[in-house]
Formats: structure tokens, C-alpha cells, sequence
């Protein structure tokens, strides 16, 4: 086969990446209407071998200097950039300097690091070497855009590094850049200047970022492009190529709101779904939840109808939140219903920006209102039937992935009804729980902080709550293993791999952990995540805390104990003695309900996750793991015909899923919501501010603990300080001497547990995590809300 000769072609020309990524890059660039400086491009380069017209291209560029770029096979595509790996040639001037410039980077592409890379990425050398061959701009100042930011991955921030003079310095670091940081609606989120006076003005970044997102657009993929700009302040783009090391837009599954300026809160959500989900959860337990609140909000006559799209939550960035403003659409359609009080319920304070809805008209509120009050006090007839219904409720297991769909499609909607159930159960508590709390302030959702104390040690009467039941009975399993005699160094100190190992090889220690499963082996860290395992399925994470807690009584720490605080009901009022014992039941039947919840919840865990165990036996795909990161209507789909494309974003979400993680949020946002980098404000009196949810005062050591790793470090009687907690941080109740949360209220999971055992509880302190450190003194006031520090 006759090799092919080296030869001039203009942008104008190139319609594909025949002749490499970046002049196909600078070629879409100039199609696209963008000042890019003049250039040819020299195909099949090869070592003094010049096509006869090379000069008389040359000088068509001017008079001035000319770059020479790489323009290989397989450069500044799609999958690979070859940054660095080729080199350029700049400041070139005459034929001899530029045929001089031709040959080095002709010898350049068989270089030992070029061949490296390639090996390294598995490409083939395609032997063919292109050049770009394009007029220097005299550069005032140079840089890069990444239309995606790609250390953060967020599709929605560009990124701006920019040096004086040439862009060189940048790209090979010898220079640090003034960098920037820009959101889709071009506000500055991040300016860091290394240069005394600003190389950019205002109009000047708002022209690179805005002309990048447009070539972006374009394209359709987040793009990294090299810019410059002249002595006489003009702009021209030197080089365009795809970001190559992205994940899934992480923002993929973002649901529009009903409103562009709905509130949004990540309190409540986040003690069932803290940190981001994976999108088999986001669209079957997040939409789940939307439904339950929904079906509440239809049953009562405040909505007409269930809409499909996302009314009283919300995904964003792979988080999970509860949009107030729906909420309070109920607010607006009954008796006595605010925006403050719906705040009080679900965010443990007053959120100021939450403002009220146009009241329906009077006649429906007062029918509204009686049909939630039955809703209300219908709520243990219909715990009582889902109780029958569970006891009947099963997803068979078949031999293929088709089978196991035909099985799970048609009771998907089984978890909807459970989650109604559950939301009915939680309104009776939360109404009764109110009804408390204003009953011993006298004053509707206007309750000091004492008054709210005095309401939370009256509710914590509230005796056998499942929760609390199962933590009593970790306890007895805790205090069996500690006075196992080789407690200390065949569990506590061993990995929880080789503790459970251990531990399920000790009669009678095997048969109690068997038995304690069996009834909360449902249970465990994120459970309503469908990805996440429960501690039946993998007990590492329980026995973690166990092994802490058995170190604690090693150490003779003695365990906290569940107590019941003695209640004077002679000297309560009329409507006291009426409504507390209410109160006490409806916290159990919510308890209850979550826990009948989370064990539906379980049986869809199971069963997902066989399903991509059949897909993976089958060969649709290479890990079942893969199952968890598509929704549900793209599994059915996916199902009936699998395809390496869906495989391929099922592999880039599990990616984006870590760096989605990563991001934090504030625990209010009105309209859509943006991650925050979080700046501790210390208050001036040392002291920090929430709502109190178990009486008591302590003090003690902090331990800040954001995951169940940094949990496993507590100590027995420090002050466990923490985001919010679930059902997965229930084993280190028994050792800890209080809990502070940033989030919650007096009806979160953290609360409830904390008044069965005594333990003094501030929530929604908003900033605790971030003013107070691990070994920090500190005084918890569980009365009134505040949390004191003592010494550093």
C-alpha cells in the first residue's frame, strides 16, 4: 500500500478528525463563527518531505511568527488528549526555522513518552503525524476555560486560568494563574488572583466563558479550550478539545420545580437519605416519597391529583430534598395549617424565606380540615391493614433477568403504598406531638425554648418504641461478648471482618447475633437506599460498633440505659392527660411504620440486586453492581434489550456518584439547589444556638463524626456531634453522654432515641460540625437548646 504523501488542506476543508483533534477542534471553532488565527494544516508530516506549495501557505499567514502544534491520530479526542505528550514549536519564523520545526515534531511522536501513553491508554500508533501550522498572537495574556469544572465535575461551573503573556507558561506550570470559577448564570463563585492587578476585566471573562459554553453547546460535550488575547484587547481561540476525564453530568436526574423560587430544605430527608443516591434510589425511593406526601395532600382535598412530576421533593446534584413550598400547599387549604409551623415540623426552627401560600377559599379549608383530622385518627386502623398486607407481600425469585422483571415490575408500586402508610402514621404523631407542645405553652407554634424542653421530657414518656427496643437489646449482645474472656483480643481489637468471624463462631454469642438479625437485620446505615446493604446482608458496619462499644466496657465504661422519666399526671391539665397518652402511642406506631418501611424497602434491595446478578450471569453486564445506576423506567427498558451504551452510563454515574458525594449543601436553598463551600461563623459567646429534643445537661468530650468510620472512634460518655443520624447510628447511643446534629428536629430518629435513654439532645444547631472539633469541652443543655464550649 502506497503511503500517503504529506500535503496542505485548510480549516476551511476539514470536516472530520482525519487529520487529528486539534485542527478538526480549531476547524469546528472557526465553522462556528469564533476568531481563531489563521492556519493550515500539514497532513502525513514527515521528515524533509514538504509539499511544493508549503512555502507559499506559509507566507499567507503574514509576516509574523507562526506556531507549530501536533495534530496526531488520536490527539485531543473524545477518549484521550495526548496533553503534553507531543510537542510544539512556537515563535517560528522562515522557511528554514519552519522546516526545522516540522522535523522536531515529527521526531516527536516516536518518542518514548508518546509511545508510553498510547500503551498506557491501549491505542494504536496510526503512524500518521498532522501539523498544525497557525499565525502567534502577541498575547497580552493567555489561558484556558474548562466549560466543566473537571476537579469538581460540575457541569454547571466553568472554569478560567489565566497568565500574562503566552499560554505556555500555564500549560507546562511555570507560572500560577489567576483562576475563576463561574455558574451557569455567570456569577464569580471563586477569584483567585497571583497577579498584583487583574489580567482579566469583567466584560473580558464573561466574553471567554460565555463563547466556550456556546462551542460547547455546539458540540455537545463539555470542552477544554486553549485562548488568547491580543495587545489590542481581541480574543482569539487557539485550540478546542473534549474533557476526557469527566463522569456523568451530575446533575442528570435533576427534577424541575413546580415554582422557580420553591424553598427547599435538606433537614428530614437527610436522616432517612443523607449524601447523594444512586439513580435506581433516587427514582424509586426519592419519587416514593414524593407520592407519600402527595397522596396525604390529595386525600385531604389540598391537591386534586397526583402529578408525576415532583411536587413535594426534590433531586438535585444526586441529593435528596424536601421542597417546603409543597409542603405547605396543604398549609393553604386547611384550618389553622402555617408556613411556620410546617417549618417547626420538618426543619426544627422557622425558616424565614418560607412564605405563605393564597389561602384556598374558607368552605374548602373547613372541609379540608375535617378530612384531615380523619386522616389523621384513621391512621392505626390503616397501620393495622398494611400489617396484614406485608404479612402477604413477597418478590418471588426467578432463574433470569426476564423472569425476575416480570416479577418486581408489577408490585413496584407496593412501596408507594408503604410509604403513604408511613407518612399517615408520621402525620398523627407530628399533629398530636404539636398539639402537646402548644398545650403547655398556652400559645399555638409560639413556644419558648423551656416550654419546648418541658413538651419534649412529657413526649419522652413514650415507653417500647421498636427503636429504642432494639437498641436495648444490642446492649445484652454487647455486654455478652464483653465478658466473652477473649473479648478483648479476638473482637475488639481484630478488623470487623475478622470480629464477625469470630463472633459467629462462639455459642451462645453466634446464636443471639442470629436472633437479633433475624428481627432488625432489616435495618442499617441509609436504608432506604436500594444500594445500600441492610445488616443482615452485611453486618461488617454493626459489628464496627460493637467493637467500640465492647472497648468501652472493657474500659468499665458503664452503658447508657433506657429510662422513662416520671410524669406527674395528677398535675397535667385535662387536655394534657387526653393528649399525651395519644401522643406516646403515635410515636410508637411511627417507629412501627418506619420499621415495617425499611423491611419493605429490604425485600426490593434483595431483589434489585438479583436482578443484576442475572444481568451479570447473562452478560448485559459486567458487575451487578451496575443494576443501582439505572432508573427504574431505563432497568425495564434495559431488560427487555440490553445495549453497551446504557452499560457505558451506568459506568460513568457510578462515577459521578463519588464526586456527587462530595458536595455539601446549606440546610435552606430558595430555588434550585447549589452546593456551598461552608464557612464556620463562630459565635460570640461560645455558644451555639439550636432546638432542644431530650432534657438533661452533660458535659463532656466532642467527637464529630460526619460517617460510621469517624463514629467508630467514639469514646464511651463523649458528646457524639454529627450532620443528622438514622437508624445505622443507633448502636453507639448506649456509650455516647449526648448528641448535638446540625440538622432535625424534636421528632428526628436522633431525638427519639436520645429521650429512651436519658441522653441531653440539641438538633438543628445548623453549624455544629463545622464550630466544634474533635476533643473540644463542651457543655449540652438538652433544656434549652445550647450547646456551650468549655475549653479546646
Amino acid at each position: 500500500m502506497t503511503a500517503s504523501v504529506p500535503r496542505i488542506i485548510s480549516l476551511e476543508d476539514i470536516d472530520n478528525q482525519a487529520v487529528g483533534g486539534k485542527a478538526f477542534g480549531l476547524a469546528r471553532l472557526q465553522s462556528m463563527g469564533l476568531d481563531v488565527p489563521a492556519a493550515f494544516v500539514l497532513s502525513h508530516a514527515r521528515r524533509d518531505d514538504y509539499p511544493v506549495e508549503l512555502e507559499q501557505q506559509f507566507q499567507g499567514l503574514g509576516a509574523g511568527p507562526v506556531a507549530v502544534r501536533s495534530s496526531a491520530a488520536g490527539e485531543d479526542g473524545a477518549d484521550a488528549s495526548f496533553a503534553g505528550q507531543y510537542e510544539s514549536v512556537l515563535n517560528v519564523e522562515g522557511m528554514d526555522a519552519l522546516k526545522a520545526a516540522i522535523n522536531h515534531c515529527v521526531e516527536c511522536a516516536g518518542s518514548d513518552r508518546a509511545d508510553s501513553y498510547r500503551q498506557a491508554r491501549e491505542q494504536a500508533d496510526e503512524g500518521a503525524m498532522h501539523l498544525v501550522i497557525q499565525s502567534m498572537v502577541d498575547a497580552r495574556c493567555a489561558g484556558v476555560v474548562f466549560t466543566a469544572d473537571p476537579v469538581s465535575a460540575r457541569r454547571d461551573v466553568a472554569v478560567v486560568d489565566v497568565v500574562a503573556g503566552l499560554g505556555e507558561a500555564l500549560v507546562s506550570g511555570e507560572a500560577t494563574p489567576d483562576h475563576y470559577e463561574i455558574d451557569a448564570e455567570g456569577v464569580v463563585l471563586l477569584a483567585q488572583k497571583a497577579s498584583p492587578d487583574a489580567l482579566l476585566s469583567d466584560d473580558e471573562l464573561k466574553k471567554i466563558v460565555a463563547e466556550a459554553r456556546s462551542a460547547s453547546a455546539v458540540e455537545g460535550v463539555p470542552l477544554d479550550l486553549e485562548w488568547a488575547i491580543d495587545q489590542a484587547g481581541h480574543l482569539f481561540w487557539l485550540q478546542a478539545r473534549p474533557i476526557t476525564t469527566l463522569p456523568a453530568d451530575l446533575n442528570e436526574f435533576d427534577t424541575p420545580l413546580p415554582r422557580p423560587d420553591d424553598v427547599l430544605t435538606i433537614s428530614n430527608v437527610s436522616e432517612m437519605m443523607p449524601g447523594a443516591v444512586c439513580p435506581l434510589t433516587g427514582s424509586f425511593t426519592g419519587w416514593s416519597i414524593d407520592y407519600g406526601l402527595q397522596h396525604m395532600q390529595v386525600t385531604i382535598g389540598a391537591r386534586e391529583r397526583i402529578d408525576r412530576n415532583w411536587q413535594i421533593t426534590a433531586w438535585a446534584f444526586g441529593h435528596l430534598f424536601l421542597n417546603l413550598t409543597g409542603n405547605i400547599v396543604m398549609a393553604s387549604g386547611v384550618l389553622g395549617s402555617t408556613a411556620e409551623q410546617t417549618a417547626q415540623t420538618l426543619c426544627g426552627r422557622i425558616v424565614p424565606e418560607l412564605k405563605e401560600l393564597p389561602a384556598q377559599p374558607l368552605w374548602r379549608q373547613v372541609g379540608n380540615t375535617l378530612r384531615l383530622l380523619r386522616y389523621a385518627f384513621k391512621a392505626p386502623k390503616v397501620v393495622d391493614n398494611f400489617g396484614e398486607e406485608l404479612a402477604q407481600f413477597r418478590i418471588p425469585q426467578r432463574d433470569s433477568s426476564a423472569a425476575q422483571w416480570a416479577e418486581l415490575a408489577p408490585r413496584l408500586t407496593f412501596f408507594e403504598h408503604a410509604m403513604a402508610v408511613h407518612i399517615q402514621s408520621s402525620a398523627l404523631s407530628g399533629f398530636l406531638s404539636s398539639i402537646v407542645e402548644n398545650m403547655v405553652s398556652g400559645r399555638a407554634n409560639d413556644s419558648t425554648a423551656q416550654e419546648q424542653g418541658e413538651a419534649v421530657r412529657l413526649l419522652a414518656g413514650a415507653t417500647e418504641v421498636e427503636s429504642a427496643v432494639m437498641l436495648e437489646q444490642l446492649d445484652e449482645l454487647v455486654a455478652l461478648v464483653a465478658q466473652h474472656p477473649d473479648a478483648q483480643s479476638e473482637f475488639a481489637q481484630r478488623s470487623p471482618a475478622d470480629a464477625l468471624s469470630w463472633l459467629r463462631q462462639q455459642e451462645p454469642l453466634s446464636g443471639s447475633l442470629q436472633r437479633f438479625l433475624q428481627q432488625h437485620g432489616h435495618r442499617g446505615y441509609r436504608e432506604l437506599c436500594m444500594r445500600d446493604p441492610a445488616w443482615v446482608d452485611d453486618p461488617e458496619p454493626l459489628v464496627q460498633s460493637m467493637q467500640a462499644a465492647v472497648t468501652a466496657r472493657l474500659k468499665g465504661a458503664a452503658p447508657q440505659a433506657a429510662r422513662t422519666p416520671e410524669i406527674d399526671w395528677a398535675g397535667l391539665s385535662r387536655g394534657l392527660r387526653w393528649a399525651l397518652p395519644k401522643a406516646h402511642n403515635a410515636i410508637r406506631r411511627r417507629e412501627h411504620t418506619k420499621s415495617q418501611l425499611v423491611d419493605v424497602a429490604h425485600r426490593y434491595k434483595c431483589a434489585f440486586r438479583r436482578l443484576g446478578g442475572l444481568l451479570e450471569t447473562e452478560g448485559a453486564l459486567p458487575e451487578a453492581d451496575l443494576v443501582f445506576f439505572f432508573s427504574v423506567d431505563e432497568l425495564r427498558r434495559f431488560v427487555a434489550a440490553p445495549n453497551p451504551e446504557a452499560v457505558e452510563q451506568a459506568r460513568l454515574r457510578r462515577e459521578a456518584l463519588a464526586f456527587q458525594q462530595r458536595l455539601s449543601f446549606g440546610e435552606i436553598a430558595v430555588g434550585h439547589p447549589q452546593p456551598i463551600q461552608a464557612a464556620v461563623t463562630q459565635s460570640s459567646d461560645g455558644k451555639l444556638q439550636g432546638r432542644p429534643a431530650s432534657s438533661g445537661s452533660v458535659e463532656g468530650t466532642v467527637r464529630v463524626a460526619h460517617t460510621l468510620a469517624e463514629a467508630a472512634e467514639l469514646q464511651a460518655g463523649e458528646i457524639l456531634v454529627t450532620p443528622i443520624t438514622d437508624i445505622g447510628w443507633t448502636p453507639y447511643f448506649s456509650m455516647i453522654g449526648g448528641l448535638v446534629t446540625d440538622l432535625g428536629s424534636s421528632v428526628s430518629h436522633g431525638a427519639v432515641i436520645a429521650r429512651e435513654y436519658g441522653l441531653p439532645c440539641v438538633v438543628n444547631t445548623l453549624n455544629g460540625t463545622l464550630q466544634l472539633k474533635t476533643g473540644d469541652r463542651v457543655r449540652v443543655d438538652g433544656d434549652s437548646g445550647s450547646v456551650e464550649l468549655l475549653s479546646r
